[in-house]
């Protein structure tokens, strides 16, 4: 719920965004890095569940009118996790990636203080491969898809033209996925996913992401 709100409030405010720093016609190049790391302590049979999870996401925009950028994004998602299948534990190695488009608007909070948020959409896309304990390959999967997202955070102004960010990632997500699953030469599924995600328990505060921005 604290999600939620948080995003209510950044799209009010958003709305009657004035004193203008980003100009019509100024180019924008930006990136942004997050990193999520957790673990789960297994009683039978006594292991662990690890999850490491990284965003890298680099832009390049437009402002088409005061304080509102237009743009295209790349973005790169790492990510190892465990899982437990019987008394098995598999690890797994996945490598997402994606290219889409967004739409910014900032609103100065003074002192040197913005308040943004982002909206966009765009392919997905992912290679994962699983391993068993002993490091042998049992499977590998693709998947292919598209997402929606809504992105908010805050940026400070350096100098006249670098900004730093902090940024919550995907704050509020729809996608659609269809991802295939091979175990050695053999398709042993086919599935397709829809999801809403608008991280309802979550703290917002747990998946900061750090950027910048170069007013070009």
């Amino acid at each position: 719920m604290t999600r939620i709100i948080l995003s209510i409030v950044i799209l009010i405010s958003i709305s009657t965004a004035a004193n203008a720093q980003f100009t019509k016609g100024s180019g924008l190049l930006g990136g942004t890095l997050s990193y999520t790391s957790s673990k789960t302590d297994y009683s039978n049979p006594p292991d662990n569940y690890k999850n490491n999870y990284g965003n890298f996401n680099i832009s390049l925009g437009k402002a088409i009118r005061e304080n509102a950028v237009f743009g295209i994004n790349i973005n790169y998602r790492p990510r190892s996790y465990d899982y437990q299948a019987g008394n098995g534990i598999y690890k797994n190695t996945e490598n997402g990636y994606g290219i889409g488009i967004f739409y910014r608007l900032y609103k100065s909070l003074g002192k040197e203080f913005y308040l943004f948020g982002e909206a966009g959409g765009g392919y997905i896309g992912s290679s994962t491969t699983s391993k068993d304990s002993l490091g042998n390959k049992v499977a590998t999967s693709n998947s292919n898809g598209g997402q929606i997202y809504l992105s908010p955070g805050i940026a400070y102004k350096i100098s006249k033209k670098f900004f730093i960010e902090l940024s919550i990632p995907q704050l509020f997500t729809i996608a659609y996925s269809s991802i295939k699953t091979k175990s050695g030469s053999m398709t042993t599924s086919s599935s397709d996913y829809f999801n809403v995600d608008a991280s309802l328990d979550s703290n917002p505060l747990s998946n900061l992401g750090i950027g910048f921005r170069l007013i070009l």
